[in-house]
């Protein structure tokens, strides 16, 4: 049978206490990150999927408000061009010689015998002056934009 024999006094139980305590500080942490790794992980997958899908989605919204802007400013195009083709007939129908000449019956004109010039004095205008309280006015006061109709 093995002896034991008796420890020396002298003799240090952990021969580098230093490297020990680093040692087991090491496994504190090592142990508390172990710990908390399948959350982290399973947080940095969740937001690496949840990233670019709202990305996506954001992008995808956007365009299609996009879409309806476009169609809106087309729709007011057309509307526009129509009404200005209404407007030139209107106006082509109004100017015409015939309606002009009827009218001059009606009204008992005739074609000028003698040509008359006219000239007219420039209208008098006051003095401009510098409008500086108005002027001031408007850095204290931003302008409102009103609603335009379509």
């Amino acid at each position: 049978m093995v002896q034991m024999q008796p420890r020396r006094r002298e003799e240090a139980r952990i021969p580098n206490p230093r490297s020990a305590r680093n040692a087991a500080q090491r496994r504190v942490v090592r142990n508390s990150r172990a710990r908390y790794r399948p959350i982290v992980l399973s947080l940095a997958v969740l937001l690496a999927v949840l990233v670019p899908v709202t990305g996506y989605v954001m992008l995808t919204s956007s365009m299609t408000g996009l879409t309806y802007a476009v169609e809106k400013a087309h729709a007011r195009q057309k509307r526009l061009q129509d009404e200005t083709l209404r407007l030139e007939d209107r106006v082509e129908q109004l100017s015409s010689d015939a309606r002009l000449a009827r009218l001059a019956a009606q009204l008992h004109m005739h074609p000028a015998s003698t040509e008359i010039a006219v000239q007219l004095a420039p209208p008098q205008t006051q003095r401009q002056r510098i409008a500086f309280l108005s002027g001031l006015a408007r850095w204290f006061h931003p302008a409102t934009v009103g609603k335009r109709r379509s």
